[in-house]
């Protein structure tokens, strides 16, 4: 089976927000996007939604989007993989994909926060080089804020 990770583009939507709404149920999101969020995502020139498929079906996501809090730097939010899809890498992919796009950009840091939980996303992001931070934003149910200089 093949996979590829591309940038999601405005026709992406339904896929998209598909992909959220499973993420959203697996894992008790209460701070959600709204479809006009996802939209506009979907409508930045740089960063956005990154897509994940396996013979051309969706499979997984991720956002990175601006962090005006945070000088040169964009935020990592939606990391999911759809459970037929797990086992394959993806989510490195789509790591990859955000990250690469973040310094094409030319930001300095990128930035995430996540919740006990999500082990098997820790376990990623500190074996990408994600270290713990100081709390950024005001995600209620974050506890764990982690960030990676994309300084080389």
């Amino acid at each position: 089976m093949a996979a590829s990770v591309r940038r999601a583009a405005p026709s992406d939507l339904a896929e998209v927000v598909r992909l959220l709404e499973l993420y959203y149920s697996e894992w008790d999101i209460w701070q959600r996007d709204s479809p006009a969020q996802v939209v506009a995502s979907l409508l930045q020139p740089s960063l956005g939604y990154f897509l994940a498929e396996v013979d051309s079906q969706p499979a997984g996501c991720v956002l990175l989007r601006p962090l005006p809090s945070v000088p040169d730097a964009v935020e990592c939010k939606r990391l999911f993989v759809a459970p037929e899809f797990r086992g394959r890498r993806l989510a490195d992919a789509l790591m990859d994909a955000a990250e690469a796009a973040a310094q094409a950009a030319g930001q300095q840091w990128i930035y995430l926060d996540s919740k006990p939980e999500f082990a098997a996303a820790l376990a990623l992001y500190r074996r990408r080089g994600y270290l713990d931070c100081p709390r950024y934003n005001d995600n209620a149910q974050a506890t764990i804020f982690l960030r990676k200089s994309l300084v080389r």
